[in-house]
């Protein structure tokens, strides 16, 4: 599966949707098990990396949904990327500062019209600490889309992407 030139496995994509609905789903535990599940089978199977590359592709995915890339304007570029780094930022306990230029990064070559998976491939190995950020970085955006757009239009939008990059 391919967002503009990198390729990713689907099911390294489907798992890091996985691990950001653990993390929207704070208090409601029950699905947890299954969602573990799902998620330790496919980092068996594909390896952390390959997980950490869906979540970039997911970023991409999900900021296209609010209106990334060139089409945005670099107005609204530069404020929702603020805005989202300092809410990664909070997530103290989670991130590790030292991540958050390279979250950054990424949503800016999204903004820029670049495939992020690409781009965070060339700029070497991803730290685990890295993976957290990403992961909590989208589950932010996720967020937003669904309060823009409504409830499960982030998963909604980022589906029918995960269908057309198959095709």
């Amino acid at each position: 599966m391919t967002m503009s030139g990198a390729q990713v496995q689907v099911g390294a994509v489907q798992a890091a949707w996985d691990q950001v609905s653990i993390l929207r789903s704070l208090d409601q535990p029950s699905a947890w098990p299954t969602l573990s599940e799902r998620i330790a089978a496919a980092t068996a199977l594909y390896g952390a990396g390959e997980l950490s590359r869906g979540t970039v592709w997911l970023i991409g995915g999900a900021l296209h949904l609010v209106g990334g890339g060139p089409l945005g304007g670099e107005g609204f570029a530069e404020r929702f990327t603020q805005t989202l780094m300092d809410k990664v930022g909070q997530w103290g306990d989670v991130v590790e500062p030292s991540d958050l230029p390279m979250v950054r990064q990424v949503v800016t070559a999204v903004f820029d019209g670049h495939d992020p998976v690409a781009w965070r491939d060339q700029a070497g190995p991803v730290p685990d600490s890295e993976s957290r950020a990403m992961g909590c970085a989208l589950a932010l955006i996720a967020d937003f889309v669904d309060q823009v757009d409504g409830p499960g239009a982030c998963e909604r939008g980022l589906l029918s992407a995960l269908s057309r990059a198959i095709d």
